[in-house]
């Protein structure tokens, strides 16, 4: 088990078109929104139809085209196929963690937002899982976007515990936050998420289950394990005064096409959550 590690800066970058790179930016200027869309995705780091799947979730989010995108088990290839979107070199900033210590559990945050830092922290792990965290310069404040990624399996419930303390010890002078991401968790470790956090999901749609993972629409999913999972593992916590959380759903629910159809973006369905601005 890897044990705790200082953050570490990441570069915040933008492409420049002149230049055909992503070349580090500078801190900017905030901007004033009353509203703002987030989304996460695990994109699942298996070469299945790697690339296909990859350019099925780069085709869903330009029709949405989120605030914030966050993306977990990112491999080189992965981060390739989302940064030659023209959308995303056109409007987006780019923070990423890929191989290294990250290993394939990569994890790539887009923004449309200015972002005046990102950082990375490695968890106590045993299967090289980290937070990537952005501090957005929005409405005059700091809002903080963090993408996370815990460990899996039943076998480490109490490791999960343990970095979700470490994730939540991070944040604790942070007023305003979005803790978004794969947790991993199953239903009997729900009460470990307490205030001043919002699970988002059972919060809006109590009544829905809210599955991330779910054999019954994803038969990609089936097939891999061939048995049945029902699990709400990716999900959206709010923390602060400044923000909202108004609607949430699920994407990715449909195959990547009528010739592959059970073939799923991934083996996870993304979560997109919009927040509105408070009143002061």
């Amino acid at each position: 088990m890897r044990l705790l590690t200082r953050p570490r800066n990441v570069p915040v970058e933008k492409f420049d078109a002149k230049t055909g790179c992503w070349t580090d930016v500078g801190a900017r200027a905030t901007v004033d929104r009353n509203e703002l869309t987030v989304t996460t995705y695990n994109v699942w780091n298996d070469s299945l139809h790697a690339e296909d799947r990859y350019l099925a979730i780069a085709e869903l989010l330009s029709q949405r085209a989120p605030d914030i995108v966050v993306f977990q088990e990112i491999t080189p290839t992965a981060l390739d196929v989302l940064l030659d979107q023209s959308w995303i070199r056109k409007d987006y900033l780019r923070a990423a963690v890929v191989g290294g210590d990250a290993g394939n559990y990569g994890m790539l945050v887009l923004s449309r937002l200015p972002v005046s830092r990102a950082t990375y922290t490695r968890l106590p792990t045993r299967q090289s899982r980290g937070f990537l965290q952005t501090e957005l310069a929005v409405n005059g404040t700091r809002t903080v976007v963090c993408c996370l990624h815990l460990d899996s399996g039943k076998s480490s419930r109490w490791l999960r515990w343990w970095q979700l303390r470490r994730i939540f010890r991070a944040h604790e002078s942070v007023e305003d936050a979005v803790l978004l991401g794969d947790f991993n968790m199953r239903d009997d470790e729900n009460h470990w998420i307490a205030a001043p956090y919002c699970d988002v999901w059972p919060a809006l749609r109590p009544d829905e289950d809210g599955f991330t993972e779910n054999t019954s629409i994803n038969l990609m999913r089936y097939d891999m394990k061939d048995k049945h999972r029902h699990v709400r593992f990716d999900r959206v916590l709010l923390k602060g005064r400044s923000w909202a959380a108004s609607e949430i759903e699920l994407l990715g629910k449909e195959p990547i096409s009528a010739d592959l159809p059970r073939v799923f973006p991934s083996d996870h369905f993304g979560v997109e959550c919009r927040l509105i601005r408070r009143s002061p």
